[in-house]
Order: structure tokens, then C-alpha cells, then sequence
């Protein structure tokens, strides 16, 4: 764990939401560094409190944005954690406890077609009302999640890796493997067939491999990097036999972890050359989707401003690809202050840090400007979280992946048949 870049400038405090809502140098990524320096020189130092500023870190990158040392705080602290979180065990932050405790079953309902069915009827059956307040009433749920419920769509696709595993319907010279995911797919599978239906009208072929596996992040971020390592062997020989030429994923946190797979495995194991060609392949698909030549509608009435995921605009640098596809799709854009602060998200955070998370989105939810009608997200996280604090109605926007709001341009335009 390499510390040494950081020279405590200071530039990277205004950047940081934690730091911005607390105020406390150890709640900011140069307090961070700085705790990471002193416990690897003196492991005595890892007190209590040492752990929770540390764990408290959202992972967001917004200071990697801004570092001009370049320093990888979010690589630094997502070490700590999975170096740490089995030596600490009952000991470590109350947080890490509960991710560790939930390790087990996200692995089976993210990792495994049978686990995502079992997911998708947990999350309908959560959705009647009278289980809802069954749940409620007898606290069978953390109130966090009961929050984060309300963001779920209502209606639950059938997912996409099981009604249209082979396209054949583009006739092109490029193929790509789309990534689906595993809350994508669970949740948000029309995003992934808009996905799919946007690429082959600009000439695109797609492939689905039944075997991929979800990206790991959610571990990577709770310091279970086994399960990651794992996923990512199985998602990189599922690239390999497709024959594809890129991997395309439109979720930002899938993305950022998918183009970090070579990290996982050290240079002398083979897989680590295997996970970098991997990794260069992975591209997202609004950058995908910018380059096809896509038609230019007419600009209409329907605004749309931008929040921008943690996971595209600070791990990825993409920022300006999704409000180019609104625009070429006729949608006008009113941009957000601080579009790229983080909701409040990340990853499970809104689970296990569901004070600070809250805070964050209600100031999110403040910078919407009035009298847009959607709030494009490209990150099935975001969606959920923003989604959740914002009133079902036509009064209040709706929180939607940029995808979908181009793919239904188009639609209207002629371009598409229906679903």
C-alpha cells in the first residue's frame, strides 16, 4: 500500500462528500492517507476510530479527480479492507461486520442465475403492500433497506440473459459482448435490451454469454476480494469463447470494476495478462453508443438533467457521452450543480451507512433543477437511491437510465418497435 504520493496538499477536501458534510480532517482523503500511513508503520494505531473514518470512505474517487499526485485513495482503502476485515473480524466497524455477515448470501443471489430468480421474487413479494407493512410492523428489514425498496421499479423485467441469450438480428461486422450484470439484469433488464436494440441499429452485433457472472464490486468494496477474484475468472473465459471484440456495460460500477480486473491477480499469475486484455476490451456503452451513427432528432420539450455516477465520471473520466446521446436524441439537458457528487449510493453504502447516505442524497436531490422531468442515471445504484427520495407522481421527476430515455426517443420517432 503505496502512501508515500501524497504530498497532504489539501486539494482533494472539497472534493470529498464525507469531508464536506462532516467537516473532519479525518473524515477527508488526506485524513485517510494519513491514518493509512501511521497503522502500516505502527499497526497498534488501528483503534476504533481509526476503523470507522476509514470505513466511512464512499469509495466515490472524487478525490482521485482532482489529486494532482495522483494518488489511488480508493484502491488504498478497498486494500485496507480485505487485508484487514478477516483479521478483525467481530472487532472491525459495525459495517464491515454486516457486509461480512451478508457475504454469503449475496454470493448466491448475485452470483448464480437460480440466486438472481430467488432475488427477483424476494424484491416482488417485498413490493406488496401488505408484506410491506408486515415487514414494517414486525422490523423483519433494517429501515435502510425498506428506503432503498421504494427506488425499485414496480414492475420487475424478465430478465434479459434469459429471453434473448444470441442476437441475431444485426447484420455487421463488429461484435461485442454485452455485459448484463446482476442488478441490471434482475432489476433493470430493459435497460439491458434497449442496450442491445440501440447497438444493432447502429450496425452492431451482440452476444450474451450464459456464463458470466456479476462483476464482484459489491465484494471488492466490503473486503471479500475472493468471490471477486473468482467472478472475474469466470467472466474473462466468458469473453474469450465469445469471439467478441469489446465488452459493453452500462453500469458505471460494473464498468469501473470490470477495468480493473488485472489488479486482482499479481503479475506471475497467468490470469493477470488474461485480465488486462480483459479490461482494455470493457468500454461503456454510452461511449459505444456516441461513436454509432445514431439519427439526430429534432430538440423537444422534455428536459432531462444529469446526475453523474461516481463510477463513470471519476473511475472512468466519462462525463460527456450521455448528455451527447440526450441531446442527438432530442431531449434538452439542465445541468445539476455538482453533478458528479455522489448520491450517497455506493455500492451497499446506503445499506451499511444509511445516516451519512441519506444526507448526501437529500443535497442531491436539492441540486435538481426545476422542471425537468427525468433525472438520468447511468448506474443501477444511483437509480434505486435517487429514485427512493423522490415522490412517485407526475409532480416530481423520475430517475431513469440514459439508455432508456434514448431508446424510447427513438421508438417515438419510428426507429424501434415497441416492447
Amino acid at each position: 500500500m503505496d502512501t508515500g504520493q501524497c504530498v497532504h496538499c489539501g486539494l482533494c477536501l472539497s472534493a470529498c462528500p464525507t469531508y464536506q458534510i462532516t467537516g473532519m480532517e479525518a473524515e477527508s482523503p488526506r485524513g485517510r492517507v494519513f491514518l493509512l500511513e501511521h497503522i502500516r508503520d505502527n499497526p497498534s494505531l488501528l483503534n476504533p476510530d481509526a476503523m470507522q473514518y476509514l470505513d466511512d470512505c464512499l469509495d466515490c474517487r472524487a478525490c482521485e479527480s482532482v489529486c494532482p499526485s495522483h494518488v489511488a485513495t480508493g484502491h488504498m482503502v478497498e486494500t485496507w479492507r480485505a487485508q484487514t476485515a478477516p483479521i478483525l473480524g467481530d472487532r472491525g466497524p459495525e459495517a464491515m461486520r454486516l457486509f461480512r455477515r451478508l457475504a454469503r448470501p449475496m454470493t448466491f443471489l448475485l452470483g448464480s442465475p437460480a440466486g438472481l430468480r430467488w432475488f427477483q421474487r424476494l424484491v416482488r413479494l417485498s413490493q406488496k403492500p401488505g408484506v410491506r407493512a408486515l415487514i414494517a410492523r414486525l422490523r423483519l428489514m433494517p429501515p435502510a433497506v425498506m428506503t432503498l425498496a421504494r427506488g425499485v421499479p414496480v414492475r420487475l423485467p424478465r430478465r434479459l440473459s434469459r429471453i434473448r441469450p444470441v442476437s441475431q438480428r444485426a447484420i455487421a461486422t463488429r461484435k461485442v459482448m454485452l455485459f448484463v450484470g446482476c442488478i441490471m439484469d434482475a432489476v433493470y433488464a430493459d435497460t439491458n435490451r434497449h442496450t442491445q436494440d440501440l447497438l444493432e441499429m447502429g450496425g452492431v452485433r451482440v452476444v450474451i454469454p450464459q456464463e458470466q457472472r456479476c462483476c464482484g464490486a459489491l465484494h471488492m468494496h466490503g473486503g471479500v476480494p475472493e468471490v471477486t477474484r473468482q467472478w472475474a475468472r469466470e467472466n474473462i473465459r466468458a469473453f474469450e469463447e465469445s469471439g467478441a471484440d469489446a465488452v459493453v456495460v452500462n453500469a458505471a460500477g460494473c464498468g469501473a470494476m470490470l477495468k480493473e480486473y488485472a489488479e486482482l491477480f499479481p503479475p506471475s499469475d497467468s490470469w493477470h495478462e488474461r485480465a488486462r486484455r480483459f479490461q482494455d476490451a470493457v468500454v461503456d456503452a454510452t461511449v459505444v453508443l456516441a461513436d454509432l451513427p445514431l439519427p439526430q432528432e429534432k430538440p423537444g420539450p422534455e428536459r432531462v438533467t444529469v446526475h453523474d455516477p461516481c463510477h463513470l465520471a471519476h473511475a472512468q473520466g466519462i462525463r460527456q457521452q450521455p448528455r451527447e446521446l440526450l441531446r442527438r436524441a432530442g431531449y434538452a439537458i439542465l445541468e445539476m450543480p455538482d453533478s458528479d457528487r455522489c448520491c450517497g449510493s455506493a455500492g451497499i453504502y446506503n445499506l451499511t451507512h444509511p445516516d451519512m447516505a441519506q444526507k448526501l442524497l437529500e443535497r442531491k436531490l436539492e441540486d435538481i433543477p426545476p422542471g425537468v422531468k427525468w433525472v438520468a442515471a447511468a448506474n443501477p445504484g444511483c437509480l434505486m437511491h435517487i429514485q427512493s427520495g423522490l415522490q412517485r407522481g407526475t409532480e416530481r421527476p423520475s430517475a431513469v437510465h440514459p439508455v432508456d430515455l434514448v431508446w424510447h426517443a427513438y421508438q417515438r420517432a419510428g426507429y424501434l418497435t415497441r416492447d
